[in-house]
């Protein structure tokens, strides 16, 4: 050995920094290029260096943009991230770019990835070491070989990840952006790798189309955790002894169950349960519960009674009087496409209680296989159908890991006590009768017996919001204690509250998590409408509400009938007609009962007023005061669309004379629609003292969002009728949940009364300014109005054009809109007429006579009381004046 190294060996070493020696939480990514030495053979030396060289510079610039430092190079990176989205988010990027690449240079580059978080000790390197070719930074730690271990597993172009880098970039997925509509999550189960202790749970990520997206096979360093019998070695080995040592006869004896080829999100009919102990104390109760262990799987489907009940009438026999067995059991399951059906089983053999599952082909009605697990006494039921459960997801498909994360026990999920839960089967089944008074006592009996079941505490609450009239003080208070025991609901279920609860505290808020929900648990049809609604109702996205609501319009929802409803007014608030006509007719063919106000509409955005009536009077009446007083809305739109004033002012009265006594915001809503109205009557000195005292009235309950509505609507009437002073007063109103983004509805309504405010003090720029960013198709339906004003203001006559012709096109959206309150919607209507005259006005001031008579002639068409209209006498007069080429009066 040399002097030289003798004398560097017998030299101290230099010495950590104390701080890097330290154990830091990071997420280690190791990147390889597959088949690269093939590639060089290929390609040859000169080009395959151009080529890496592209490659290095490609993944060193998604470094910079995702947050990562490079540790290592070799064929691939050795990358340290703080955060494990970060790193998914690289190697998706990554992936991607690589795609690209490959398309440019005409190559085949391949790269698998691993990626995973845990403690790591980094130093860096002496000067004279890094000056010799040592790296600059050393990392070390079980991180690095777990994370070789897993890009060493992975397939080509494939995205691994371990259990905890999973869960951490999984809760975050939501930074991905709009990658995330793409990316897909796929679980694999457990491995075992070669000098790791502990088996790891691997996951993948990649977008589909892309990634493998399936588990990658065994090797030598790594091997899926299987029970032993499993082992290629292993069956290998049996199959030997079994074709030495079993003779024919025997092995048909022996042969294999039927399978069911069951996949994920694949359907599954639950059947009666057969009570073989005698103890009527498990009647109406263990199925239940078994039901709601099932529904805890994202990965098997259970159809609902409800939906089974209706299939059954469709097979003409009666669901009260039907056991579901494994005749008719199968039959629903062919009829609704279920791949399965299992008939749960309890008896008492030999002193203990046993449970049973057996899963049915309902092809062949034979029995595919069965779980059971055994107990000693009533406490053993619920732990052993957790076991069963269990069991039936493995055989079924779904990974053993996932089973074991995402469940939770009966006795948290639902109740320990057995009367409590027969008491909410029985409320189940009653509610889906629509006998929702014996439902509530049934649910409440429930929560008497056990106060923190709180499953039954949500079937209260929406049971009681389902019959309260408006005032749903009661069922939030339900929700909001089930929301508080969130340790009692399973995963969906505690989702589901946190955003129903959401809906009447933050709608921004609300409308993230109905679409977690949506996205978590697609079949999951609550989760679809509720996001379908809140993005109608909350955030005027129609074509996001159209999306989710189609997921919701589907076979297996019970309620289908009121998705295909919903889905029809979305359409209509887009003019698509054809559409909207369709699905109202399916949701009345699939038993959807309704005073028909929004399909009377759909034939008043068309102008067929003769249809439009006859379609509300066939409209069914509830007999609740309530809802007899919202046919107001109907009354006063369709007088105003023909251009009848006169009995729109007598519908209105009648409005707020029918809600005056009546609990709720429909007394206030009829008000504020006469307001709006006036505005477009009255002369601009009448309004002042009548928006001012509609501004007070207000004052004390500011901090409410209607109340927040009509301040921010009154300070828009009030600027566009040349009171600044008032409008600036009505805006100094405007509470938090107005400005924070909490309330889209509000804070966009807040964008439009402070742009017209702009053009009301002469700055029609201002009002563009702050308007263009708001127009992406759920804007309100009358900021084009301020728009229209605001171009006209300053003299872009062809742009004001634009807006008159978008208001008086868009006659659905004008019909439908309920952006925060559906007060607007009369308003609306009129201002879709009132375009008609706008249009001939700008067509004037542009030179184009001719546009102008046919716009005219429109609103002549539309309102043929136009000559008795007394607040369009000006107007009408100097048009006239104009198309026949007279000086006008001044």
């Amino acid at each position: 050995m040399s002097d030289q190294v003798m004398n560097a060996l017998a030299q101290p070493a230099t010495p950590i920094p104390q701080t890097a020696a330290v154990p830091l939480l990071r997420t280690l990514v190791l990147c390889d290029l597959v088949d690269s030495t093939a590639l060089v053979e290929r390609l040859g030396d000169q080009h395959a260096a151009e080529l890496f060289r592209k490659h290095d510079r490609l993944a060193r610039a998604l470094l910079a943009t995702h947050g990562g430092r490079e540790i290592d190079k070799t064929d691939g990176f050795l990358i340290l991230f703080d955060r494990p989205i970060q790193a998914v988010a690289f190697a998706l990027d990554y992936q991607r770019c690589l795609k690209q690449l490959n398309a440019t240079e005409h190559t085949t580059l391949a790269t698998r990835v691993g990626i995973h978080v845990g403690d790591i000790v980094t130093w860096d390197n002496a000067p004279d070491d890094v000056a010799n070719g040592a790296k600059l930074t050393e990392v070390e730690g079980l991180v690095k070989p777990i994370t070789s271990r897993l890009m060493q597993l992975a397939l080509p172009k494939q995205i691994l990840l371990s259990g905890v880098a999973y869960s951490l970039a999984h809760r975050a997925q939501g930074e991905l952006g709009a990658q995330l509509a793409t990316v897909r999550w796929r679980t694999h189960g457990r491995y075992r790798f070669k000098g790791i202790p502990d088996p790891i749970p691997v996951f993948e990520v990649g977008e589909e189309g892309f990634a493998p997206l399936k588990a990658p096979p065994w090797s030598g360093k790594a091997h899926r955790e299987v029970p032993f019998w499993r082992r290629p070695a292993t069956l290998a080995l049996e199959c030997i002894v079994l074709f030495a040592l079993i003779v024919i006869p025997a092995w048909y004896l022996l042969r294999p169950a039927p399978a069911i080829a069951f996949a994920n999100r694949d359907w599954v009919v639950v059947g009666d349960l057969k009570n073989l102990t005698g103890d009527a104390a498990f009647d109406d109760s263990i199925d239940t519960a078994f039901r709601i262990g099932l529904e805890q799987s994202r990965y098997v489907n259970v159809l609902s009674n409800l939906k089974t009940h209706e299939t059954m009438q469709l097979m003409q026999k009666d669901p009260d009087k039907t056991a579901i067995d494994r005749a008719v059991g199968s039959e629903i399951a062919i009829r609704d496409g279920a791949r399965a059906l299992i008939l749960p089983t309890i008896a008492e053999i030999g002193g203990r209680v046993r449970v049973t599952a057996e899963v049915i082909d309902p092809n062949t009605q034979t029995t595919v296989w069965s779980e059971s697990a055994d107990g000693a006494g009533a406490a053993s039921v619920l732990p052993s159908l957790d076991t069963v459960n269990q069991k039936l997801r493995v055989r079924l498909g779904e990974a053993l890991a996932t089973v074991s994360s995402e469940s939770k026990p009966l006795d948290k999920v639902a109740t320990k006590n057995l009367d409590a839960l027969r008491a909410y089967s029985l409320g189940i089944s009653e509610h889906s009768k629509g006998n929702f008074k014996q439902a509530i006592s049934l649910f409440q009996q429930a929560v008497k017996l056990d106060p923190d079941f709180a499953l039954a505490r949500i079937k209260l609450g929406d049971t009681l919001n389902a019959t309260s009239g408006g005032d749903n003080t009661e069922a939030l208070a339900e929700v909001r204690k089930a929301a508080s025991q969130g340790e009692r609901l399973s995963a969906r279920d505690a989702l589901y509250v946190q955003a129903w609860l959401a809906n009447f505290e933050n709608p921004r808020l609300a409308l993230e998590k109905w679409q977690l929900l949506a996205r978590l648990y697609p079949d999951f049809t609550l989760a679809s409408g509720g996001f379908g609604f809140n993005s109608y109702l909350k955030a005027n996205d129609f074509d996001a509400a159209i999306a989710a609501t189609e997921h919701n319009a589907v076979a297996t929802n019970p309620h289908r009938a009121v998705g295909d409803y919903l889905l029809g007014i979305l359409y209509l608030g887009n003019e698509r007609y054809a559409d909207a006509q369709r699905c109202f007719a399916e949701a009345a063919a699939n038993g959807f009962s309704t005073q028909e106000i929004y399909n009377a509409y759909l034939y008043a955005a068309q102008r067929h007023f003769d249809l439009a009536d006859k379609v509300l009077a066939k409209g069914r009446t509830s007999g609740l005061a309530a809802d007899d007083a919202a046919l107001g809305y109907p009354r006063i739109m369709l007088a105003l669309d023909r251009g009848d004033w006169d009995a729109a002012w007598q519908a209105t009265s009648r409005a707020r004379q029918d809600s005056a006594t009546l609990k709720g915001t429909l007394h206030a809503e009829f008000t504020l629609i006469d307001l709006g109205l006036r505005t477009l009557t009255e002369p601009n000195e009448k309004l002042k003292s009548v928006l001012a005292d509609y501004s007070q009235s207000l004052v004390k309950t500011r901090e409410t969002p209607d109340a927040q509505f009509g301040l921010l609507f009154t300070a828009y009437l009030a600027a566009h009728a040349g009171e600044t002073d008032l409008a600036k007063s009505a805006l100094s109103l405007a509470a938090q949940l107005s400005r924070s983004g909490d309330y889209p509805y509000l804070t966009s309504l807040l964008t439009i009364a402070e742009a017209e405010l702009e053009r009301a003090s002469g700055n029609p720029q201002g009002t563009i300014r702050l308007l263009k960013p708001q127009i992406n198709g759920s804007e309100y339906y009358f900021s084009h109005r301020v728009l229209m004003n605001a171009y006209a203001g300053q003299g872009d006559y062809a742009s004001a054009l634009a807006e008159a012709h978008w208001l008086s096109q868009h006659r659905g959206r004008a019909y439908v809109e309920q952006f925060g309150q559906s007060t607007l919607q009369p308003f609306n209507v009129a201002l879709s007429d009132l375009a008609l005259l706008d249009a001939a006005e700008f067509s004037v001031k542009l030179k184009n006579t001719e546009a102008a008579r046919d716009a005219l002639a429109a609103l002549r068409k539309a309102w043929p009381r136009t000559d008795r209209l007394r607040f369009l006498d000006r107007r009408l007069q100097l048009l006239n004046d104009a198309l026949a080429n007279k000086p006008s009066a001044p």
